[in-house]
């Protein structure tokens, strides 16, 4: 699409949305592609794009969270693999692993629904990838992205001599430590680490006392760390070990990376594809954010018609402003391709004009646009604009003189698939005779049937507009009794200044007016008089026409909560029909043990009829035969019921997760998406726009939830209590475990730092009554050593 102004992207605020779909896109890859969107005019690659938006936006709104972690970008580990003989560190080819196993999930996800968004299904099953690969990779990588020992027989035998050695050591250090402190010469508890080899912390006045080699100097100079001279030959097979280790690991990394170059080309084309989809998502938040539609579009139609259409950077504002932005209502077509706007000063007409241009730049450029769905657009091949003071020192130009650089440009290259926006049509210069060439240029814009939006307080277009076809006049409400303008367009009637009512506003005085109207002429008033009259009409039709579509829109609502509703009661009758089901399975099987377990017993008491009565006695009472529920007191009506509350959700409130029956406390809000919710004994982190507020339950319907049904815990690996009095840190121990035994982790690492060892022993006797806590150990010293804990949870 061309553009024939350098700053239209600027002057009609898309370099704003273009920031906006920055900032929600989540790879770096597809953040730099956001600054490189650009409209274009081929409807072959515009339409399947707009329509990919569309299922991502019905995606965010109704469906189930698809697994983002996708979009972590993939361009660095393909430039690395493009090179030959270049290896993969463990680094990025743990990021691959990751990357396969999450496009492996992406895929799983639109595979499950095709129905539902079948252009993304096509997108991310348009070629193939050997799952095998990712099997592979996580045959020399473990869990947790490390080199596995049994990555090689070689790496095996190495780490397994590193094993003996290191315990060979430590047990040597350990004695040599414990003989300088019974001796005074050290008081650290701990061995330490300098230059890659355990050292012993020794006093500065008795570094004389242990044999061996001083490999460090606190900064105080008053601890040396020394290596004692029994440990050399250990130290020295260890050093020798961890080099052929590394070389091990090496030839691992190349051979493994050598087996995954050939699967390059398509790593990198679903890789593109992921950057192509993250885009689309972003666009697709943007398009819920502004409540964006897909309208509908005619490529070489004539008829632009815009209905209910925001700016959209207005509309953004407004939801935080919580103001009210007034819609536009707008039709080109073959009749009427040009549209004059007039009207007061800040009445709202450039506005108008930015949201015909803006519209039509993001549409084109494949982005839903906040209009009704029920609008029809048209493509063009070039936008062109004149907005604003385009002055230029350098070129010598002053405003009006840029300005017919720019109309002669717009004749010169404009056709009938172009679109133009005229701000201020004529101004700069003598009104007389800037409105005689502003009609003049209309006069050739109508002749090369280009489609535009002008703005203007020049009478001459007015009464142009009226007798020619082709241009049509809209004027701008204003409202007389408060002295304000409305923002609503009028199509059809010319535009009044208001400059009376404005003057009368602001306090001129009266005789001053008098005199204006006198020197006005009394044919001039008349026609005001008229305008106002003929203003004041359209605007009750207006009214009207706004009140149907109101109760329109309002019985389109209440249509589709009749079907949200319902969907919803047919999920839930499934629901209830699953659990039904599996607990009768589980019941019946119960019964069959017990059955099977009475017969044997019978039998091996060969039939005894006492013994026999008291068998069939015991199964009785262990399998009660339901009793009947009476018509008038049904299961559902003795459950217990929330009512969902309007407004926002804030600390305090008692919240449920939406389409289900769980509810608690929201203890706090964290960020400005998520929130800590309490229930029970259990807090849960849930995103906000997925709970509503609720009516306080009564304190008997609380129910617990079981772990197993809880909503999604945001569990993390690792907490830093280094710093922390034991009474704040030993709360975020608590926390720390409670989401990892519902994020179904097997371990979490706590960090304390070592210091007196008060805070590290306090958490690890609170460590003891977690029953689900399996043990607890010292990180490996090349890792922190005492200062972390190390928590293994049970299955």
């Amino acid at each position: 699409m061309k553009c024939i102004n350098a700053h239209t992207y600027e002057k009609l605020g898309f370099d704003v949305i273009l920031a906006y779909i920055q900032q929600k896109a989540m790879s770096r890859e597809a953040k730099e592609a956001c600054m490189h969107i650009a409209p274009s005019s081929d409807t072959a690659l515009l339409l399947p794009e707009l329509k990919k938006v569309r299922e991502y936006k019905q995606l965010l709104e109704y469906d189930d969270a698809f697994p983002e972690a996708v979009f972590m970008g993939m361009s660095q580990v393909v430039e690395k693999l493009q090179i030959a003989g270049n290896w993969l560190s463990a680094e990025e080819l743990f990021r691959l692993l990751n990357w396969l196993r999450h496009l492996q999930n992406a895929r799983a996800y639109f595979q499950a629904r095709k129905e539902a968004y079948p252009l993304l299904y096509e997108m991310l099953h348009a070629g193939s990838l050997e799952n095998r690969l990712a099997d592979r990779i996580s045959n020399i990588l473990d869990e947790r992205g490390n080199i596995r020992d049994n990555a090689s027989p070689e790496l095996a035998r190495i780490r397994k001599e590193m094993v003996v050695k290191s315990a060979e050591i430590r047990k040597l250090m350990s004695r040599v430590l414990r003989h300088a402190q019974q001796n005074n010469w050290s008081v650290e508890k701990e061995v330490a680490i300098r230059n890659g080899r355990m050292v012993i912390p020794v006093r500065a006045e008795a570094k004389g006392r242990i044999p061996g080699f001083v490999q460090d100097v606190s900064q105080s100079g008053g601890t040396v760390y020394i290596e004692p001279s029994e440990s050399l030959a250990i130290n020295n097979r260890l050093r020798e070990l961890e080099i052929r280790e590394h070389n091990e690991v090496i030839r691992i990394l190349t051979a493994i990376t050598a087996e995954i170059r050939p699967h390059l080309p398509q790593i990198a084309a679903f890789s593109e594809l992921i950057t192509q989809l993250d885009l689309i998502r972003a666009k697709a938040l943007l398009a819920v954010e502004l409540q964006a539609e897909l309208p509908l579009i005619e490529a070489e139609g004539e008829v632009l018609d815009l209905r209910d259409a925001y700016y959209p950077l207005l509309q953004l504002k407004a939801r935080q402003t919580k103001a009210e932005v007034v819609p536009l209502h707008l039709k080109l077509d073959k009749k009427s391709r040009i549209v004059l706007i007039s009207g007061p000063n800040a009445g709202g007409k450039s506005v108008s004009m930015k949201t015909v241009g803006l519209l039509q730049l993001m549409l084109q450029a494949g982005m839903l646009v906040p209009v009704n769905e029920g609008s029809v657009f048209r493509i063009f091949d070039g936008l062109f604009l004149d907005i604003g003071d385009e002055q230029s020192i350098d070129n010598d130009l002053s405003t009006y003189t840029s300005r017919l650089y720019q109309m002669r440009l717009m004749g010169d290259q404009m056709n009938q698939r172009s679109l133009f926006l005229i701000d201020e049509f004529g101004s700069g210069t003598d009104p007389k005779l800037g409105g005689a060439i502003a009609e003049a240029f209309l006069e050739r814009f109508l002749r090369q049937g280009a489609y535009g939006v002008i703005t203007t307080h020049y009478g001459n277009l007015k009464d142009f507009a009226e007798v020619t076809p082709g241009i049509m006049n809209a004027a701008m409400q204003f409202d007389t009794q408060e002295l304000k303008p409305t923002y609503f367009l009028m199509p059809g009637i010319p535009g009044r200044s208001y400059a009376f009512e404005m003057a009368r506003r602001v306090g001129v005085h009266p005789s001053i007016l008098r005199r204006a109207r006198k020197k006005a002429g009394s044919g001039e008033m008349e026609v005001e008089q008229l305008l106002r009259k003929l203003e004041q009409k359209t605007t009750e039709l207006n009214h009207l026409l706004k009140e149907n579509q109101q109760k329109s829109r309002q019985l389109k609502e209440l249509v589709g909560q009749n079907e949200a509703l319902k969907q919803e009661l047919e999920q839930n009758k499934k629901q209830i029909m699953r659990e039904a089901k599996a607990e009768a399975r589980a019941l019946i099987q119960q019964s069959n043990k017990l059955i099977e377990q009475t017969i044997r017993e019978i039998k091996e008491k060969q039939a005894e009829k006492k013994a026999t009565q008291k068998l069939r006695q015991k199964l009785k009472a262990a399998m009660p035969l339901p009793e009947p529920v009476e018509e008038s007191v049904r299961p559902e009506a003795q459950q217990a019921s929330v009512k969902v509350l309007p407004g926002e959700v804030k600390p305090g409130d008692w919240v449920k997760w939406k389409n289900s029956d769980n509810y608690g406390r929201l203890v706090e809000i964290q960020g400005k998406k998520r929130g800590l919710v309490e229930m029970g004994e259990v807090r849960l982190t849930a995103r906000l726009d997925q709970l509503q507020k609720i009516e306080p339950p009564a304190s008997s319907s609380r129910k617990q939830i079981p772990a197993t049904h809880l909503p999604f815990v945001q569990a993390q690996f690792e907490l830093d209590v280094m710093g922390k009095r034991v009474e704040e840190a030993l709360p975020e121990v608590d926390k720390l475990l409670d989401q990892a035994m519902l994020g179904g982790l097997k371990w979490v690492k706590i960090l304390h730092g070592k210091g007196s060892g008060v805070l590290r022993d306090a958490i690890r006797k609170h460590l003891k009554d977690f029953p689900f806590v399996a043990g607890v150990e010292d990180a490996p010293i090349e890792q922190g050593g005492a200062g972390w804990t190390i928590v293994e949870l049970k299955a």
